[in-house]
């Protein structure tokens, strides 16, 4: 059925295999609350959400980092250099792409991460990676960088991987982070975005997937017009923003990806 959908139309069903891979998850998630006597979340769906996306990427995390690999390797290797903000990285699953062997530049990674449930996983993931001495991690939201005494003007890199489609307030976030970078800093992206195509059937069939989306992905929002925001958050040097190489006109989850260069 992959192969099937490699190409044209058939293309927009592929959001609804991607729902039902997570529907699966639902019983499932289910089943291992009923099993293990914590009866709690079924008393509030958020609580509820939550114990169901962590099953489900257990099982999904590992196939996406897979597929988004091809494109968000060459990104971040050798791209990312001096003192770097590490936007929303989870349990840490790109920081083998910051090892000193691909950017030997790198001097300090903050690991802005507000998930204090995730902390644990992602230091061992950056000591893994043999950036142990390197890599901090700050337990506050984007926007909240002031409070853990961070310079504005102090920034080399920003990267942000999949991240904007699912923070609150996501306009913000990027406006208050623009003069954290240097003149010359560059924000390297790969980010879900609305498609270009606002005319044709997808950008409807988009808007109507985005309904249910989120809650099947974890507040994921796949309609924010992300790569614009960026564009309007100040003044850039040099931008180099694409679709994926095979997406166009019948992708529902299109990505902007590349580099956006801070004006000198």
């Amino acid at each position: 059925m992959g192969q099937f959908m490699q190409e044209g139309p058939t293309k927009l069903l592929r959001p609804l295999l991607l729902l039902s891979y997570s529907a699966m998850y639902i019983p499932i998630t289910i089943y291992h609350l009923i099993t293990s006597f914590d009866l709690g979340p079924f008393t509030n769906f958020s609580t509820f959400k939550d114990h169901w996306f962590a099953h489900f990427w257990t099982f999904f995390g590992p196939r996406s980092r897979e597929a988004a690999s091809a494109t968000v390797t060459p990104l971040i290797s050798n791209a990312a250099t001096g003192i770097c903000l590490d936007i929303g990285p989870g349990s840490g699953q790109w920081l083998s792409l910051f090892a000193k062997a691909s950017n030997p530049s790198i001097t300090k990674i903050y690991g802005v991460e507000p998930n204090v449930g995730l902390h644990k996983e992602l230091r061992a993931n950056a000591i893994k990676a043999g950036l142990g001495d390197v890599y901090e991690v700050l337990g506050v939201g984007a926007q909240d960088l002031a409070k853990v005494g961070l310079e504005k003007g102090s920034v080399d890199t920003i990267i942000t991987v999949q991240v904007l489609c699912s923070v609150p307030k996501p306009e913000e976030i990027i406006k208050s982070l623009y003069p954290y970078l240097k003149p010359g800093g560059k924000w390297l992206i790969f980010e879900h975005v609305k498609t270009h195509y606002r005319e044709d059937f997808v950008a409807w069939w988009q808007r109507t997937v985005n309904i249910v989306w989120p809650t099947f992905f974890n507040g994921c929002d796949i309609c924010r017009p992300t790569d614009e925001w960026l564009l309007q958050a100040g003044e850039w040097e040099e931008v180099s923003l694409k679709f994926g190489s095979d997406e166009g006109k019948y992708d529902t989850v299109p990505h902007a990806i590349g580099t956006l260069t801070k004006k000198r």
